[in-house]
């Protein structure tokens, strides 16, 4: 597998040249589907508010949230209250602080920018409980009112290269909208789950548009990966991923990374997506802040624990190569991990 140096495309007139269920991490630990304590919970309806940076439809990070929560009112289990489109940490203070203030029982903080400002808030007022996002760093810092949650990034990367890797398409290439530290390892273990399932893939060098939700430069982007032969656009689900399926299904090529959710086109041409599934973990969270025991937790989603799953499979003519059974290969790999038969290679 040959591997380019990354490209820049940056928001400038000219081309100059990635994103966004739990395991145990902290004392007081809990894991998905099971409760550290006490599972019984109290007749009162528990209210949740949900703090997200970006869309609740979005298709991807701020959705993966939403459809946890909105999954629990469903059942019965929560009374929900949302807000979007927070896209600066130090304007969720205070809307942290009068969720706290109108009785909320549980605010979640779902941006990886929001830590610092939850457990701020959270200082203040003890008797509500939080939530806290973030990277790894983030498991050892759970409080007695902060729980605190990630997902693996390398397994979203390992899992999503994997796929593609299967679909038997090369040269594969990355757009996204900025490069940062979860995403980075993420795009590392891409190489490596690739390689794992097609060592004849060839990467292009990924470009990064600089912009999570501009979709003519990731429209722009994506040309550019194709006119560099690119057979397979990774990405991810974000406000500029229309501009990459729009590209895509102009040129006949597919994708992998995408929600069918994204544009009524994404079902054309996108194969697939790794998808947070951050039902459980939130139910586990209720269950403990209704039990009266919340708190000093930390979960982390893997796909062997169920919080990384395969959704969204479409069959498409632009990757007549992936496996029908892709959806239960996936599940026997996770299996695999779970049991410890099957582990992912680190980063050489």
């Amino acid at each position: 597998m040959k591997i380019r140096p990354a490209i820049a495309l940056v928001v400038a007139p000219l081309l100059l040249g990635l994103v966004a269920c739990s395991a145990p991490a902290a004392s007081g630990e809990a894991a998905n589907g099971t409760s550290a304590g006490d599972s019984s919970a109290a007749d009162h309806t528990v209210k949740v508010a949900v703090v997200l940076g970006g869309l609740a439809n979005d298709g991807g990070f701020n959705q993966y949230a939403a459809d946890a929560a909105n999954a629990l009112v469903d059942s019965g289990d929560i009374e929900v209250q949302i807000r979007e489109s927070v896209a600066n940490p130090s304007d969720a203070e205070p809307i942290f602080r009068q969720f706290a203030a109108d009785g909320f029982d549980l605010v979640v903080g779902w941006g990886l920018g929001f830590s610092d400002s939850v457990f701020k808030v959270a200082a203040e007022v003890p008797d509500t409980a939080f939530i806290a996002t973030g990277s790894a760093d983030i498991l050892d810092k759970a409080t007695a009112n902060v729980e605190t949650w990630t997902y693996a990034t390398n397994e979203v990367g390992y899992l999503t290269g994997w796929i593609a890797g299967k679909s038997g398409l090369s040269p594969v290439a990355v757009v996204d909208g900025e490069l940062a530290p979860f995403n980075e390892l993420s795009y590392d273990y891409l190489s490596i789950g690739l390689a794992a399932s097609n060592p004849a893939a060839v990467e292009l060098a990924p470009i990064f548009t600089g912009s999570w939700e501009d979709a003519q430069l990731a429209n722009q982007a994506t040309k550019a990966q194709i006119d560099l032969g690119a057979q397979l656009i990774v990405t991810a689900g974000e406000g500029y991923t229309p501009g990459v399926i729009a590209a895509a299904v102009e040129k006949g090529v597919a994708t992998i990374g995408a929600s069918n959710a994204a544009t009524t086109d994404a079902k054309k041409v996108n194969i697939g997506l790794v998808k947070l599934d951050f039902t459980p973990t939130l139910s586990e969270v209720v269950t403990r802040v209704a039990a009266g025991n919340f708190g000093n937790a930390s979960y982390t989603s893997t796909i062997a624990n169920g919080g990384l799953v395969l959704a969204d499979l479409n069959q498409v003519a632009a990757a007549p190569a992936l496996p029908a059974d892709i959806a239960d290969q996936v599940a026997d790999l996770a299996e695999k991990l779970a049991s410890g038969e099957a582990t992912i290679p680190p980063v050489k």
